[in-house]
């Protein structure tokens, strides 16, 4: 299960998420992700993983590409900490 709230400012667009980044919760994302980037309007678009408690290869994946289209990506848990920093360098 994932919990996706997306709040927007006039400078960011950030998806909150809670629970488990994986199978059908990815679809979810993507489409949360290309529903919003129509208004995105120049603001930055954060994706906070803070209450992530697991990501599969395919959210891994979404992630990844998400970083190539300009997200900033958000978490400070051990686990989402080498994460982060696998998917900032392309591992």
């Amino acid at each position: 299960m994932l919990k996706i709230s997306v709040i927007e400012t006039k400078t960011e667009l950030r998806w909150m998420l809670e629970g488990r980044l994986a199978g059908p919760w990815v679809t979810e994302l993507r489409e949360s992700w290309k529903s919003k980037q129509r208004s995105r309007k120049g603001r930055r678009c954060i994706v906070d993983l803070h209450d992530v408690i697991s990501v599969d290869q395919a959210g891994e994946e979404l992630l990844r590409d998400l970083l190539k289209r300009g997200a900033q990506l958000a978490g400070t848990a051990p686990y989402l900490g080498d994460l982060l920093q696998r998917l900032k360098t392309g591992e």
